[in-house]
């Protein structure tokens, strides 16, 4: 009998990241290892119960059982539309320009397929969060990388870049509040990438998963710019505004065409969220503040604390300005892998390595503080009794 044979396009793909980085932390584990997981983006913190209530009640009322409207309810794009107006002071119309996703990674992977053609040229951040080269690479498209360097605040020097280098482009992938490195962007910069976008008649897809989650000046949207909505589009999440990572919400808003395009591929995809939980994404807009300031400040006194443990262990820190992440150098030169694999075997702290955010994250370890306090602490105290030759 001859054997089936698999689609090629799946060997695109190596095995995901945090998937591996799963499988060594079970083993270890298995192997007697007290380990802490300072690994994957998924906040500890429970959802909020005021959230929880409110989803349970809806949960059992029968009218939100049935299909839900695949670009999201009325009251819901409505209440992301009064939320953007005064979070950022922007106007979007509720019909035309905001979209309700099932997660950010499930928008923005399948953002290509509605935007750019086969062999169409797309910008991607190096380092960055994986699922933007998934959508790619399905999609067909040619990945051209863009530099980030620490220097710039990891942030990429558009005047700097030649025209040729966006010869072809049709679409940039943005991330600020950034995953991995917990960098800001402002508005300054926002206004350059516009710009870039208009003269080279590219698209941008800016993901703000983590826009709440910052320490300082709160993150800015990149539709605060005149003139973006002509190029941009912007994805906001529930995630880890209000932990809620397993819930799976997430919405797009912006230029009306791009939106419409996003929303027709999704007609054939999918029949959008579960209605109940559309009516507590509704909730969780009306009561922002209340839910995100104390989950926020959680956040920064986490990464306040890890940060200053690392700097005084000898670790080369960049501190993050938004975000639960931290970015790292450790006090000897090696290889993130062999970072991670150290780390794990001697301190038993899983973290993950900045060479699987691309090639432009080698040298660098990202830890997640999305473990109880207690666990962090000790994670840091482990980390910091490591003994490194330099």
């Amino acid at each position: 009998m001859k054997k089936q044979a698999l689609g090629k396009t799946i060997d695109l793909f190596p095995p995901y990241l945090f998937m591996d980085l799963d499988k060594r932390r079970k083993t270890a584990v298995k192997n007697g290892q007290d380990v802490i997981s300072l690994a994957v983006g998924d906040p500890d913190l429970p959802t909020p119960a005021s959230v929880a209530r409110f989803a349970a009640k809806e949960v059992l009322k029968p009218s939100n059982h049935r299909y839900p409207e695949g670009r999201g309810t009325a009251r819901l794009r409505q209440a992301i539309a009064a939320w953007h107006k005064k979070r950022h002071g922007i106007d979007l119309d509720p019909e035309t320009e905001i979209l309700a996703l099932i997660g950010s990674k499930e928008g923005l992977a399948h953002l290509p397929f509605a935007l750019i053609d086969r062999g169409a040229t797309a910008l991607l951040p190096d380092p960055c969060y994986p699922a933007y080269k998934t959508g790619l690479l399905l999609s067909g498209a040619r990945i051209k990388r863009l530099p980030l360097s620490e220097n710039r605040g990891f942030l990429p020097d558009l005047d700097s870049l030649p025209g040729s280098f966006f010869k072809g482009a049709k679409l940039l992938f943005l991330n600020y509040p950034n995953n991995p490195t917990g960098a800001a962007a402002d508005l300054k910069f926002y206004a350059k990438a516009v710009a870039a976008a208009k003269k080279h008649g590219f698209w941008i897809a800016q993901d703000a998963a983590y826009s709440e989650v910052f320490f300082g000046k709160p993150s800015p949207s990149i539709l605060q710019v005149p003139g973006a909505k002509d190029v941009a589009v912007e994805v906001y999440s529930l995630s880890k505004t209000y932990c809620m990572t397993g819930w799976r919400l997430a919405w797009m808003i912006g230029n009306p065409e791009a939106v419409a395009a996003l929303a027709k591929l999704k007609e054939n995809l999918d029949s959008g969220q579960f209605n109940a939980i559309q009516e507590t994404a509704v909730f969780c807009l009306e009561n922002h503040d209340r839910l995100a300031t104390p989950i926020r400040e959680i956040f920064r006194k986490r990464a306040d604390f890890f940060t200053d443990v690392l700097e005084k262990a000898g670790w080369d820190v960049f501190r993050p300005g938004a975000t639960f992440f931290v970015w790292a150098k450790p006090p000897a030169r090696i290889g993130s892998l062999n970072c991670v694999y150290r780390v794990l075997e001697e301190a038993s702290v899983l973290i993950t390595p900045g060479s699987g955010f691309g090639p432009r994250g080698e040298g660098y370890v990202r830890f997640s503080l999305t473990a109880p306090e207690k666990r962090i602490r000790e994670a840091a105290a482990r980390i910091a009794r490591m003994k490194w030759k330099v």
